[in-house]
C-alpha cells in the first residue's frame, strides 16, 4: 500500500538504476508520481571507481489522473534549483531506497583504479615492483586497495623524519602560499604549543611585502625584523622563521641569490612550500629548485582546490623532504592538518578507511 503523501511536497530518492526508480516511486508515491529531476551521483575519491554511480530522483506524488511520462535522462534534466520556486516551498524529504540488488566489486586491475585516482606512473611503478604486488592483484578490489594503503603507510613510517631546529627558512614559487603557510606555523607554535618565535622578512633583489605578515606578528606578539643584523640572540625555546620572496623557477640569478642569503642566515632547515593544485610537472620543477637550495621539509597548500590527492603520494614518500602539514584555503584562517599521511590517505581511499590501514600496518 502506498504511504500517505502530500502532492505539493517534493521527495528525494537515491536509487541504483532507472528501473529501481520506477519501482520505488510507484511503491512510495503511487502510480501517478511525477518526476521533477534526475541527477547522477558518484562517490568521492576512489569510491567512484569501486561502485556504479547512483541516481538522485526528485519527485512528487501525482494527481488522480494517470500521466504516462518516461523517466527523464540524468544528462538532459536541469537541476531542481533552476526551477521557479513556489512562495512557500516545502523542504525536500530524503529517503534512501532499499537496493534491489547487491553491490558487488567489479573485477579490475588495481593499477588502473589507482591511476584513475591520481597516482602517478612513477608511484605505480614502485607499487608494481613490491614483492606483495602479485598477491594484491589476486585479491578482490576493495581488499586490494586496503593492502595498497598498508604498503604506503609502512613505507611512510620507515622514512626518517628530519627535525626542524631553531632557524627555519620558508621558500617557494610565487603564488604557492608561502607566507600564509609560515603564519599558520607561527599560530601552531604560539597559540597551541606556547612557544616563542621571531620572524625575519628578507627582500633580496625583489620586494617582499610585509604588511600582512607584520600585522599577524603584531597580533601574536612575535617580533619581526627586516635585516640579519637586527635578529636578537635566540633563547633556548625560541625559533627564527625566515620568509623569503617567491622564486621564479627558471631564473637562476634569483636562485643563486637566495642560496647565498640562506647561507648568511645560518638556516638549519629549509621548508619548501608547494601549491598542491599545480600540474605534476610544475610540482616536480618546484622540487628541483628546492633540492638545489637544500630544502629539508615540505608543506602542500591549496588542498581545497585539488581534485585528486593521489598525485601527492610520489612526493610524500620521497625521502628527501619531510612533510610538515597540509594547508587549505588562501588565508591565514584556513584549515591545516599536521597528520599528512592520514589526511592524504582519507582523500585517496575514502572507501577503504584509514583505520584499516593503520591497524594492519601496526601488526
Amino acid at each position: 500500500m502506498t504511504a500517505q503523501t502530500n502532492p505539493e511536497t517534493r521527495y528525494k530518492f537515491i536509487v541504483a538504476s532507472a528501473e529501481e526508480a520506477v519501482t520505488v516511486l510507484r511503491d512510495r508515491l503511487g502510480e501517478n508520481a511525477k518526476v521533477i529531476s534526475v541527477r547522477q551521483v558518484e562517490g568521492a575519491g576512489l569510491a567512484r571507481f569501486l561502485r556504479a554511480p547512483k541516481l538522485e530522483v526528485i519527485a512528487q506524488a501525482g494527481s488522480s489522473e494517470p500521466v504516462d511520462e518516461p523517466l527523464p535522462s540524468p544528462a538532459a534534466e536541469a537541476p531542481i534549483a533552476a526551477e521557479p520556486a513556489s512562495e512557500q516551498p516545502e523542504p525536500l524529504q530524503e529517503q534512501t531506497a532499499p537496493s534491489l540488488k547487491k553491490n558487488t566489486d567489479h573485477a579490475d586491475d588495481p593499477a588502473r583504479i589507482l591511476q584513475r585516482g591520481g597516482l602517478t606512473d612513477t608511484m605505480l611503478a614502485r607499487l608494481r615492483a613490491h614483492e606483495m604486488w602479485p598477491k594484491i592483484t589476486r585479491l578482490p578490489l576493495r581488499e586490494a586497495l586496503t593492502e595498497v594503503a598498508v604498503l604506503l603507510r609502512v613505507e611512510f613510517q620507515h622514512h626518517p623524519k628530519k627535525p626542524l631546529g631553531n632557524c627555519v627558512a620558508f621558500i617557494g614559487t610565487a603564488g604557492a602560499g608561502k607566507t600564509t603557510a609560515l603564519c599558520k606555523r607561527l599560530a601552531m607554535d604560539v597559540f597551541f604549543k606556547q612557544k616563542r618565535a621571531i620572524v625575519l622578512k628578507v627582500d633580496l633583489d625583489k620586494a617582499n611585502p610585509s604588511d600582512g605578515l607584520a600585522v599577524f606578528c603584531d597580533v601574536l606578539g612575535v617580533p619581526m625584523v627586516r635585516s640579519v643584523d637586527d635578529i636578537p640572540e635566540l633563547a633556548g625555546d625560541e625559533t627564527l622563521y625566515i620568509d623569503f620572496p617567491g622564486i621564479t623557477p627558471d631564473n637562476q640569478t634569483e636562485i643563486d641569490a637566495m642560496s647565498h642569503s640562506l647561507q648568511s642566515t645560518f638556516a638549519v632547515s629549509c621548508v619548501l612550500v608547494v601549491n598542491a593544485a599545480y600540474e605534476i610537472g610544475l610540482i616536480k620543477q618546484a622540487y628541483r629548485v628546492g633540492a638545489s637550495l637544500g630544502a629539508t621539509h615540505i608543506i602542500f597548500t591549496h588542498l581545497d582546490e585539488l581534485m585528486q590527492c593521489g598525485k601527492l603520494w610520489e612526493f610524500i614518500l620521497a625521502q628527501e623532504l619531510t612533510p610538515l602539514f597540509l594547508s587549505c584555503g588562501q588565508n591565514i584562517a584556513g584549515d591545516f592538518d599536521e597528520t599528512v599521511f592520514d589526511a592524504v590517505l582519507s582523500r585517496t581511499f575514502p572507501a577503504v578507511g584509514k583505520e584499516v590501514a593503520t591497524n594492519e600496518a601496526e601488526l
